[in-house]
């Protein structure tokens, strides 16, 4: 693409259409550094059961796809109202198109788009090249949202921090790497902790547990409504559980505990690299089933032992320091890692929405709140 004398005024504003599909992975792939399969593409955008178009505005040059503004269609549950929101996701700008004002035109179509009739409101966790766009556009700023981490070899991954091969996280540079005898009897020392405490803080809930690597989306849309929280969340039904956990770029497995026979809580963890995460715990007022999701949480634990890291966004654990879950915006990891943790911008298109002047503790996220896993 040659584009040394083109001039931004020449492109187009457009919504999208079928054929652009192909246009928008290629980009995809130019501007974040990694391919999606076109399985992902109608996973995320043309099967979504909230939404009856594909919500992407695109800029087209000559009919180069350039950029987009992409929208994730969520069913949103809290205070008393169920109401659709979307989640911008996927922006992209072509690198030699950028600083030229496309962010703004897209926004802008985005916003005229869904001015009547469309989506409640908007919420979001952009990253810092678009922060300040979406702030400029009417978006505020609601407040962060810590990921916590549970470390099984804590001076192997202070290394890997300090020497910049972290794991999610940007990582700082004022480590120093500790004696390979250091290493082996700390990561002893820390995996003994972890087996013995979890055993001792998770004693028996009168539950059976069950473990699934299909998705028993009856079963979790069942242990949701055993204790649904007032803040504001994804509203989990059955039909978004197999929805959402189809996700072709992850496999998920899923933890049931049962009492009398009954679904009363459930995890559901995905295998990432060198990490587990842990993408949903329901029911999602978590202290009404803690025993039970605790229980849950040591068997999933255990089945990963040997994975470097486990995370936790937001609201997924009851107490997750009790079971050595730090959160990276404090000590001892804020430390040793820039903080990961996402700054919830929300916008009301609907009035009646009213969540630009909400505060955090006015949501509750875990993993499947975002727009990706």
């Amino acid at each position: 693409m040659n584009t040394a004398s083109r001039s931004t005024s020449r492109v187009t504003i457009r919504q999208f259409e079928p054929g652009d599909r192909e246009a928008f992975l290629s980009l995809y792939e130019r501007v974040f550094g990694r391919g999606r399969s076109p399985a992902w593409f109608r996973w995320k955008y043309e099967d979504n059961p909230y939404a009856d178009h594909v919500p992407i505005v695109v800029a087209e040059d000559d009919g180069d796809l350039v950029g987009c503004r992409s929208l994730f269609a969520q069913e949103m549950r809290g205070h008393g109202a169920v109401r659709t929101a979307y989640q911008p996701c996927d922006t992209m700008v072509h690198p030699e198109y950028r600083r030229r004002g496309l962010f703004d035109r897209m926004n802008e179509r985005t916003l005229e788009r869904y001015a009547e009739g469309g989506p409640a409101f908007l919420f979001n966790f952009p990253n810092e090249a678009s922060k300040r766009g979406n702030l400029n556009h009417g978006w505020r700023e609601i407040g962060t949202v810590p990921l916590y981490y549970r470390v099984r070899d804590p001076v192997g991954a202070l290394e890997r921090w300090t020497d910049g091969s972290g794991a999610e996280s940007p990582v700082r540079t004022d480590g120093r790497a500790a004696t390979a005898a250091a290493k082996s009897a700390a990561s002893r020392i820390v995996e003994g902790v972890h087996r013995t405490g979890d055993r001792l803080l998770a004693p028996d809930a009168e539950v059976t547990l069950e473990r699934h690597e299909s998705t028993p989306a009856e079963a979790l849309a069942a242990a949701y409504k055993r204790a649904i929280p007032e803040a504001m969340h994804t509203n989990r039904t059955a039909t978004f559980y197999r929805w959402r956990l189809a996700n072709p770029e992850h496999t998920y497995t899923t933890y049931v505990a049962r009492r009398d026979g009954e679904p009363v809580a459930a995890l559901v963890t995905a295998t990432v690299d060198d990490r587990v995460r842990i993408v949903e715990a329901v029911p999602r007022a978590l202290e009404a089933e803690r025993r039970a999701l605790e229980r849950l949480l040591v068997a999933a634990l255990a089945d990963r032992e040997s994975r470097e890291f486990v995370t936790a966004f937001g609201e997924t654990l009851p107490r997750p320091i009790r079971f050595r879950f730090f959160p990276d915006t404090q000590a001892p990891l804020s430390t040793v890692i820039r903080p990961s943790s996402r700054t919830l911008l929300a916008r009301d298109l609907d009035a009646s929405a009213a969540v630009e002047n909400s505060s955090i503790d006015d949501w509750t996220f875990s993993r499947l709140d975002l727009d990706t896993t």
